[in-house]
């Protein structure tokens, strides 16, 4: 069995678990959790047949293995402090086993693909791995430190129905999203050639054509004016750039 077979082989059996696991689901959260866990066994396989060395393919797992415990911290004790959450107010229940088998064919198929070159590669860590490594800890300095930071203000009562406007959060609107995607491109660079940009480019498609927009329109109904203060004042993903 080569590495293509086995692949859809997995993201079959993955979807239709998705699927059927997510359509009495009365939330969001086992459509999220479904897509971004596709991302462990995909890796398996990639790393399973791929024909690099060790050290290349013990970067991916590891790499892998601590953004999804990260993750699954996120998308279960923080879960009701997340944009994800809410996503269960404005969106049909019927759509969500769709979503969840969308979802692991995205996280599964498309932000996984740059870990079949890198699987390949063999000899020392070149400077696209350091690289990876460098732009992988700022990322995760981001998308962990915001989301932990939010937790925190929504768990002081005083802090009921603000906005958080300082921290992370005042350096970008969306400081966890910009901190994915640079976990995502860090994963593009460990294939080492064009091909790694699949990763962060879908990562990029999928916030600006459907997470931030949805975000930004329950804040603003949410918050009003303040939000559209702060929306004037702080830049939306990159922080001080875009």
């Amino acid at each position: 069995m080569n590495v293509w077979i086995a692949l859809a082989a997995v993201l079959l059996i993955l979807a239709l678990l998705a699927f059927i696991t997510s359509r009495g689901a009365q939330d969001t959260r086992p459509m999220f959790l479904w897509g971004f866990n596709a991302m462990g066994p995909v890796t398996l396989v990639y790393c399973y047949f791929g024909e690099g060395d060790l050290s290349h393919k013990a970067l991916i797992l590891v790499m892998v293995g601590l953004y999804l415990l990260r993750m699954n911290i996120v998308l279960t004790r923080w879960y009701g402090n997340t944009a994800a959450a809410k996503l269960k107010d404005v969106m049909p229940t019927q759509q969500v086993p769709w979503l969840a088998v969308m979802m692991v064919m995205i996280f599964g198929g498309l932000y996984c693909l740059p870990f079949y070159w890198a699987s390949q590669l063999q000899g020392p860590w070149g400077a696209l791995q350091w690289l990876a490594i460098g732009v992988y800890l700022i990322g995760t300095l981001f998308h962990f430190g915001s989301d932990y930071q939010k937790r925190r203000f929504k768990q002081d009562p005083n802090n009921k129905g603000r906005l958080l406007n300082s921290g992370f959060w005042g350096l970008a609107r969306h400081p966890n999203y910009f901190g994915d995607f640079l976990i995502f491109v860090s994963f593009g660079l460990l294939a080492g050639n064009l091909f790694g940009l699949i990763a962060p480019l879908t990562n990029l498609v999928q916030y600006f054509a459907d997470a931030i927009p949805k975000s930004e329109k329950m804040a603003e109904k949410r918050y009003g004016e303040v939000w559209r203060n702060y929306k004037r004042q702080v830049k939306c993903f990159i922080p001080f750039v875009l």
